[in-house]
């Protein structure tokens, strides 16, 4: 979108037949309804999204749950005064809308990148659709891979993906019906637990919620599915109640993973594609969409020759700077402290030192994080966030994961650099690249 309405022709290929509609991303922090704001999306978002205003944290196995702590979403100050909740397909459908409708642009479906070169001036990428049809090819000057964790781009570039995947467990997304609010639930919930951990969210006004949890890893949807009960009964809250509609259920791997550069000559990587870790915390999509603005903006400036090619190197060097110091721990900590990492029994041995945390390269961190005192520094965590100046300190840490909003001033209209200002918490500087 940044780069349509500055006046470049843009194309997107997408591998699917249309938008996905499987359970995703649902949370987008004040940081990122800014750069909505920017973008022109937000009004859209807002008409067709919940309010998302207190983060509870909960313990208890079972229908009986304490609350031990909550945060209200306040670092948004007065502009945002609170987060949003909507589900990433809706949100894909928005950004559709306003590309097709608004711009000249261009969006091409059922189309998987085969194969990728380029050249001084262009990249010429190669489809295939998944029935086996003709392939077709498409040149540019400039390509973005923003195709998932499983980047074909990203590989076709050659580019490595380092980091490591969660070896024991699968994450599951599920969306269901069920009277969380009736039981105390707020709009966004942590219930913490070894086993029975799960985030809890609200998606809609229809009374749709998203609900993710973990199991051992291997298991199918199919048998997701058959032993849905034996996960629902340790996490709803009030359980059975008057029981649930299952409306959607998707399992997923997860990951803390960055690609070793983000440009390659005319190429770039955005969101899981450069990037993925777990979503706990919702720093997922919210991390991606901050990388798609201001690399729009920065594309835009180059191609328009308002700017010079090496302000690109500067994006990328940023983005992946802000990922590897800031996102990528504060995810895995998120999910420590969920999973009561370092002082639970964790019968997956999640958290636990073995042949397989060393094979997949995870003992740094649980030596880092997963320690016996995290018992203690949590509890006490709950009790700091009885005060209010506490709770706003923890959340204004979300805007650590944006870019300096003067990174790229000198070559911008100064109404722009104003209109972006206006929407940040007085003092928030965002991240630049370690000198």
């Amino acid at each position: 979108l940044n780069l349509a309405s500055r006046g470049v022709k843009l194309a997107v290929l997408e591998r699917g037949n249309g938008i996905d509609q499987s359970p995703r991303a649902t949370s987008y922090q004040p940081c990122v309804m800014a750069e909505m704001e920017e973008t022109g999306i937000l009004q859209d978002v807002k008409k067709k999204a919940m309010i998302n205003n207190i983060l509870s944290f909960w313990k208890g196995s079972g229908p009986q749950k304490e609350q031990v702590a909550y945060v209200e979403k306040l670092e948004g100050g007065d502009i945002f005064p609170a987060a949003l909740n909507c589900g990433q397909p809706v949100l894909t459908g928005i950004i559709l809308d306003h590309l097709l409708t608004r711009y000249n642009s261009q969006v091409f479906f059922a189309q998987k990148v085969e194969e990728l070169s380029q050249s001084e001036s262009t990249v010429t990428v190669v489809c295939s659709p998944p029935d086996d049809g003709p392939k077709t090819t498409y040149t540019c000057s400039w390509l973005v891979g923003a195709d998932g964790a499983g980047s074909s781009v990203r590989k076709l570039l050659g580019i490595e993906f380092e980091g490591f995947s969660w070896p024991k467990e699968h994450f599951v997304a599920t969306n269901l019906r069920y009277p969380f609010q009736k039981h105390g639930f707020t709009t966004a919930n942590f219930v913490m637990d070894d086993v029975n951990w799960a985030v809890v969210t609200v998606i809609d006004d229809t009374g749709l919620w998203r609900c993710a949890f973990g199991v051992r890893a291997g298991l199918t949807n199919e048998q997701i599915r058959a032993e849905l009960d034996e996960h629902y009964k340790h996490i709803l809250p009030g359980w059975p109640g008057e029981g649930y509609e299952l409306v959607q259920l998707n399992r997923y791997k997860p990951h803390q993973r960055c690609a070793t550069q983000l440009r390659k000559e005319r190429c770039f990587l955005a969101g899981d594609a450069a990037h993925s870790n777990n979503p706990i915390g919702g720093l997922g999509l919210t991390t991606g969409l901050l990388d798609a603005g201001p690399l729009g903006r920065a594309l835009a400036a180059v191609i328009n020759g308002k700017a010079p090619e090496s302000i690109l190197d500067v994006w990328a060097q940023s983005r992946r700077h802000t990922w590897k110091t800031f996102t990528n721990e504060f995810s895995i900590e998120n999910k420590r402290m969920i999973q009561l990492g370092g002082y639970s029994e964790d019968p997956l041995g999640i958290w636990k030192l073995d042949e397989v945390s060393k094979e997949h390269g995870i003992d740094p961190w649980i030596e880092k994080l997963a320690t016996p005192d995290k018992k203690e520094a949590d509890l006490a965590m709950y009790k700091a966030l009885e005060d209010k100046e506490a709770q706003l300190s923890t959340r204004m840490k979300q805007w650590n994961i944006t870019m300096d909003p003067l990174w790229m001033a000198q070559y911008e209209d100064p109404e722009v650099i104003k209109l972006r200002l206006s929407l940040r918490p007085q003092g928030t500087k965002g991240s630049i690249p370690a000198e």
